[in-house]
């Protein structure tokens, strides 16, 4: 059988030590007996006795509340920190910022998506063959199948556009998030952009992208190159900045828009921002 509700007393440690670099107080052991009893517990040697009826009381910083409100906070002296400091946007979250308000007046629809994904978006639907399947990072006994970090933001961007087919033509998305990466067992983590458009060709994009160098002042230096992969032959390039390969952009094969049962022509730029960063920190 089975008695409830329990009346058992449940037991947790209190370190004096814990308490007063909370509080910023110099209480003693005896102290502390005197006002956590003032609460209703029982205290001895550095453990409490939770009465049943507390159930609010989860963790060592519970304890150290009702210490706090025992002690009265009226007694509490606000003290001025020794090391001041003055708060700022963070540099690069500013540079995220204004790319995409320059891609909002543009006409593009911000997206945000998970950090996890599908191997089946990842890879198989991108035409990425099993053996050449690596570099990603897996979830342990996911629940789900979303059980990767993502590698890119471009699968994310198609996987929008298919599961929106109905919506009103064109659709111009972009994102800028974070992706994952597993190199000579380190993970590395980058922020990327990504531009979509549908119905949309190399140069709708490229259109973006001088547009976004020129607003910012900076310089993209675009060649074109087969990449092969989910771009068509002919109609893909490498974007270089400052000298370094940070992205390609391209039109979407047509096996690929029918893994993803896209019947819209779809162009894609992707690069990682971090050179873009570096010019404005």
């Amino acid at each position: 059988d089975k008695i409830t509700p329990s009346l058992d007393v449940e037991k947790m440690n209190l370190s004096v030590d814990n308490t007063n670099k909370l509080l910023g107080l110099d209480l003693k052991d005896k102290d502390i007996k005197l006002l956590i009893e003032k609460m209703g517990h029982i205290y001895k040697e550095g453990v409490v006795e939770i009465p049943s009826w507390r159930v609010d009381v989860l963790h060592e910083v519970d304890l150290i509340e009702d210490i706090a409100i025992a002690y009265g906070y009226d007694k509490f002296e606000p003290i001025i920190p020794e090391i001041s400091t003055i708060g700022r946007e963070d540099s690069d979250a500013i540079i995220k910022r204004k790319i995409s308000e320059i891609l909002v007046s543009c006409g593009l629809l911000e997206i945000s998506n998970y950090h996890l994904t599908r191997k089946q978006d990842q890879f198989t639907k991108m035409g990425v063959p099993e053996k050449q399947e690596k570099g990603f990072i897996e979830v342990e006994e996911s629940k789900t199948e979303f059980s990767i970090l993502r590698k890119d933001l471009t699968h994310y961007a198609l996987k929008i556009i298919s599961e929106n087919n109905d919506a009103e033509y064109p659709q111009k998305l972009f994102e800028i998030g974070r992706v994952f990466e597993l190199k000579n067992s380190e993970i590395i983590e980058s922020e990327k952009l990504c531009i979509a458009f549908t119905p949309g060709n190399f140069t709708d994009v490229k259109q973006i992208l001088d547009y976004l160098e020129r607003t910012m002042d900076i310089k993209f230096d675009v060649r074109a190159k087969d990449l092969g992969g989910h771009y068509i032959d002919g109609r893909s390039a490498e974007i270089y900045f400052d000298g370094k390969i940070i992205g390609s952009i391209g039109e979407v094969h047509p096996k690929i828009l029918k893994n993803w049962k896209i019947k819209m022509p779809v162009a894609l730029l992707e690069i990682e921002l971090k050179e873009i960063f570096g010019r404005f920190s």
